[in-house]
């Protein structure tokens, strides 16, 4: 039947209504008991005097509410009133709004103090005219104390029943940033029934663009309609028009979106701030655990045992061979846009304060680690260091790529136990990195989707195992003198595969059970063959620490070229072992010379040279850098 939202509050006394009442008392577990924001309590050592199967424990704050639904065959005047329990403190005031079908009835039902709570009242009955048909009740509180304790809602009128709940939901619009641009939405109600169709509009200021709604139903659309399945929080993102020229479009993979459906999220870290330079401790921790944005540049050595927590719209840069962390574990905790590249970490224990080398924790979303080195050693037991890498508590949407993991016993660890079933939500992408001399966890995934791809695997014992119903695609990856590459151990519940053209060699792998990750976001055009893995990945990721010897080297080495893919400023760095002459020069696929970056006697040490590449059409280049009779050679990527 149709529901009629438009009424009449109308306060008389019932007795006067000329015809027979009916009543309906509605308890705990009963039709009609639709929503709580607390628990029911059926036993208690202090309190006694309910009724029923027990009473509703609101919890506190202000917005915390219950609903019930029922259904009116003759319109009419009814009356509604709760039994409650008010004790504690008098002035810790438990009053509420009543709505009755998303609309406000009455701003403040009064739930006088009752001394205690084992003291049971009834409210001053609420009279309200109701015509035929459903109606959902609706208690909020409108204090920080929350509801009271609620043992039952009673309503008497001419002919009313108990009724099947039909679900509600919440809708709150923002902009991340008013200045930037304007949000609107339509209808607007208080609440709205489940399958209403909503629309959003962002509108963006001059100077800014429309990237992305937010939230639980995210969206590249600028208007936006969907049908309300859920409490909806959605936020309009804009970003100034000037990020754009700052925006890493190397940046690939899970971290990338924010859906299963490929909704973009452009990673910018803290691309929005300023730059700053940080030598200590405490400034890593004041610019990374502010709220404002900052690119943090970092290019010392620190040792000790602390945490360094990065929050929200943070970039942490590593500048040169030196950027080291030693026993400092870096926290990522409730963050979203985040891009952690070119740090070494290392030897982290759990002292009391720290744990993991790296933890993303707290429904982090959306970061980007790259370019990192992450180690410890083999000589003491499993246990002495925890874990490299810890992704869990429904953090999600997460990319790993061109990452060296060594010498060390449990690597990374992709939620946290077998009872973690929200961790469902967890997507990652692990790519381009180098694992060598671990022992396990490489990684170790429960619940969430994984995309594992051109990862190179040399002197591991055992690699990636998938538990508790997880889905790995793992694809064209390269296993040498592996253990068991691929395996599902030691929880209740098996977790799940898709091979796609790996090189395994000699290790164990299993083929099912089988599941199917067609993963949301565009990678082919960075896809090499498992075949080149050995001579592509390790050259290109981040081991300068765990390389470098008292004793200097006797022939030049390159250290890195980052980024690579680039577009259109790549850096390489290299070491020269003696003062000698160098040249340092590009050329395209076809051998063809196309530029050279350094022809001059340079000293020893490390040096630093750009590549520039835009003047240049996208593909596959070379870069040589020559020393006497000694040449080394890397493959780059230029994409525009």
């Amino acid at each position: 039947m149709k529901r009629v939202c438009a009424f009449l509050a109308i306060f008389v006394s019932i007795t006067t209504v000329g015809f027979a009442q009916s009543e309906v008392i509605i308890q705990e577990y009963e039709l009609g008991l639709c929503t709580y924001n607390g628990t029911i309590i059926t036993s208690s050592s202090t309190i006694s005097g309910w009724t029923g199967p027990g009473f509703i424990d609101f919890a506190n704050g202000i917005g915390v509410a219950g609903s019930w639904e029922i259904y009116v065959y003759t319109e009419g005047v009814y009356s509604i009133t709760w039994r409650y329990a008010f004790g504690g403190t008098a002035t810790n005031l438990r009053d509420g709004k009543l709505y009755i079908n998303g609309n406000v009835v009455v701003d403040t039902v009064r739930f006088p103090y009752t001394g205690s709570w084992a003291t049971w009242a009834e409210i001053s009955p609420i009279q309200v005219y109701l015509p035929v048909g459903d109606h959902k009740i609706r208690l909020e509180a409108i204090y920080t104390g929350g509801l009271a304790n609620v043992d039952y809602i009673k309503v008497t009128g001419p002919h009313v029943t108990a009724y099947q709940c039909s679900p509600q939901y919440t809708l709150s619009v923002a902009s991340n940033d008013t200045n930037r641009g304007t949000v609107s939405y339509s209808p607007k109600l208080q609440l709205y029934d489940k399958g209403t169709i909503v629309t959003l509009r962002a509108s963006a200021k001059q100077g800014y663009f429309f990237e992305s709604w937010t939230g639980e139903v995210p969206s590249n659309d600028s208007v936006f309609s969907f049908p309300i399945t859920c409490d909806v929080h959605a936020v309009a993102r804009f970003l100034p028009n000037s990020i754009k020229d700052r925006i890493d479009t190397t940046i690939l993979g899970y971290a990338t979106v924010q859906d299963d459906k490929g909704t973009r999220y452009l990673v910018t870290g803290g691309a929005e701030g300023d730059t700053v330079v940080a030598t200590t401790l405490e400034e890593l921790q004041s610019y990374l655990g502010s709220e404002q944005p900052y690119v943090v540049k970092f290019s010392g050595f620190l040792e000790g045992n602390a945490v360094i927590p990065i929050r929200s719209n943070k970039t942490l840069l590593g500048v040169g061979p030196t950027a080291h962390l030693k026993g400092i574990q870096l926290s990522i905790n409730l963050a979203r846009n985040v891009i952690v590249r070119n740090m070494t970490i290392s030897h982290v224990r759990d002292y009391g304060l720290t744990n993991d080398a790296l933890e993303i924790n707290g429904a982090s979303k959306n970061v980007v680690i790259d370019h990192c080195e992450f180690y410890s050693d083999r000589d003491h037991d499993k246990d002495y260091y925890d874990g490299l890498l810890d992704i869990k508590n429904q953090s999600t949407f997460i990319t790993v790529s061109n990452c060296s993991f060594h010498d060390h016993f449990k690597a990374i660890l992709i939620s946290s136990g077998d009872t973690q079933y929200a961790d469902t939500v967890i997507r990652i992408t692990l790519h381009h990195n180098y694992f060598y001399n671990c022992s396990s966890r490489l990684p170790l995934i429960r619940f969430g989707k994984a995309h594992v791809f051109n990862n190179y695997y040399k002197n591991c014992e055992d690699a990636i195992n998938t538990r508790m119903g997880a889905c790995v695609r793992v694809e064209r990856n390269y296993f040498e003198n592996v253990g068991k590459a691929v395996f599902s151990d030691f929880s209740v519940l098996v977790g799940n595969v898709h091979l796609i053209d790996n090189y395994f060699g000699n290790s164990s792998y299993i083929t099912a059970p089988v599941c199917y990750l067609d993963v949301p976001y565009s990678y082919q055009q960075y896809l090499h063959s498992v075949s080149e893995l050995p001579t592509v990945v390790p050259p290109n990721v981040r081991t300068n620490v765990a390389n470098q010897s008292a004793v200097p080297p006797k022939e030049i080495r390159v250290e890195h070229i980052y980024p690579n893919p680039f577009n259109p400023i790549a850096t390489l760095q290299y070491t020269v072992p003696s003062p000698m002459h160098v040249t340092v020069k590009l050329y395209n696929i076809l051998g063809k010379e196309v530029a050279t970056l350094v022809n001059d006697i340079q000293s020893e040490g490390i040096h630093t040279v750009e590549i520039n590449g835009e003047r240049f059409s996208s593909g596959v280049y070379f870069v040589t850098v020559q020393a006497g009779t000694v040449n080394v050679t890397r493959r780059i990527v230029l994409l525009k």
